[in-house]
Parts: structure tokens; C-alpha cells; sequence
């Protein structure tokens, strides 16, 4: 049985936190790496597309488990 929809987006909002928040701590480093070899625009708009890249795969994800 499926759980009802308000608890499921609280543990679904408690998962986003509990890993944004650690990665964007471990990310910084390779972004001033990166901003040092290639500019801030350029590794700024790299980041930008991985992250929506990340967000659009969660959202099939979570709707194709839903869905089947």
C-alpha cells in the first residue's frame, strides 16, 4: 500500500535537502577548479546544464515508478 501523498513529500523533501546540502559542499572545490581553467561563465553554464540534466532524470524517475 502506497503511502498518502503529504508524508511522501515530506520524506520526499528531507531526501533533497539531506543530499544538496553535503554536495554542495563537495562540489565546491572542483567548481573553483574548474572556474581557474575554463572562466566562471562557461563553468557556471556547465554546472547549470548538470544540475538540470540531475533534476529532469529525478523527475522520470519518481514519475515513471509512480506511473507503472
Amino acid at each position: 500500500m502506497l503511502e498518502p501523498p503529504a508524508r511522501r513529500q515530506k520524506a520526499g523533501a528531507a531526501v533533497a535537502v539531506a543530499t544538496a546540502v553535503p554536495l554542495a559542499y563537495l562540489t565546491v572545490a572542483a567548481r573553483k577548479q574548474a572556474m581557474s581553467h575554463i572562466g566562471q561563465t562557461r563553468s557556471g553554464l556547465i554546472e547549470d546544464a548538470l544540475i538540470v540534466v540531475a533534476g529532469a532524470t529525478v523527475v522520470v524517475l519518481a514519475t515513471r515508478s509512480t506511473l507503472g
